[in-house]
């Protein structure tokens, strides 16, 4: 009985499928080259729909072609106004090394992967996860013993840093006077190591500008307001950078920055820094690069420098 029925369904499938083939052949007979009926009027060809504006529409997910070479967030302290194409990845990360003097002490510090990953989830926007790494801290002390001697007093601490996440949302291209703008929100979830986490979530928002200044040159900045947590009390706290780049080469960039914390710290002064650095793109999706740079006041860290790469896919 079962088995009738289904030859009885498929008989009459066969049928209409047949139907449906000699009416589209007796259409497509009666259309001239040019798409016009028999009668004179005209007719979309049958290809129209993969042009139409609902297939657009139903697209916005599909990857972008990658026709520009990638544009990254480091190695500078400056974050760009350009986004991840639709559809792609881009991993970028590091290592940085800083030394720092105050008050006596000696301080030496490694910081690595420094990882954030960007994703492209439409045109203009993409969403940012990051993880600054694991932290090595070295500090030295001058000290003296219970017979007065004096010695170096060592100490070594070492965790993870909190996570990173938000997106970034270019809002207008440079037209005239009016420069690329971004704006980039984002919040700090803690979850690092004792003495390296906030210990709350942490909100911030960076709008980010840039102008193309010919073919070789470009300027760019941000200005940085966010709202952190120092031994366990939040404070406000500004910033701002400008970037000055210059293309040495086809493929190797170079760059001098300004960025400065309004303040530094809770209950601290601020810091202002500057630093330089190189851009090696060695295909269209992959970059290597290097910074140096060191503090112009008290409160800023004395010297840093590092190397890094990113990765587009």
């Amino acid at each position: 009985m079962v088995q009738g029925s289904r030859e009885s369904l498929f008989s009459s499938v066969g049928l209409a499928a047949g139907m449906l083939a000699t009416a589209v052949a007796s259409a497509k007979a009666q259309l001239p080259p040019g798409g016009e009926r028999a009668d004179g009027t005209s007719q979309a060809p049958l290809n129209a729909v993969r042009e139409s504006p609902r297939h657009h529409e139903l697209s916005w997910w599909s990857a972008a072609p990658l026709t520009e070479p990638l544009e990254t967030d480091r190695p500078d302290f400056t974050e760009g106004t350009s986004t991840v194409p639709r559809g792609h990845f881009q991993l970028e990360g590091g290592y940085t090394f800083v030394y720092g003097r105050e008050n006596g002490t000696r301080s030496r510090t490694h910081t690595a992967p420094e990882l954030l990953l960007r994703a492209g989830l439409a045109d203009n926007f993409e969403l940012r996860i990051g993880w600054e790494g694991y932290t090595w801290l070295n500090e030295q002390a001058r000290g003296r013993t219970r017979a007065g001697r004096p010695v170096t007093v060592e100490e070594g601490t070492q965790g993870g840093a909190d996570t990173y996440v938000g997106f970034k949302w270019k809002l207008l291209d440079q037209e005239g006077l009016r420069p690329d703008f971004a704006i980039i929100p984002a919040v700090t979830v803690p979850g690092g190591s004792s003495g390296f986490s906030s210990g709350d979530v942490d909100p911030e928002i960076k709008l980010a500008w840039s102008y193309g200044l010919g073919e070789r040159w470009s300027v760019g900045g941000n200005v940085n307001l966010a709202a952190p947590t120092d031994g366990g009390k939040r404070f406000f706290q500004s910033g701002a950078s400008v970037a000055l780049g210059y293309e040495l080469l086809e493929r190797v960039g170079a760059y001098v920055e300004y960025f400065g914390f309004y303040p530094n710290a809770r209950g601290a002064d601020c810091a202002h820094t500057l630093n330089t650095g190189l851009t090696w793109r060695l295909t269209d999706n992959l970059q290597l690069d290097w910074r140096i740079g060191a503090g112009l006041n008290e409160e800023a860290e004395d010297f840093f420098t590092g190397v890094g790469f990113a990765f587009r896919f």
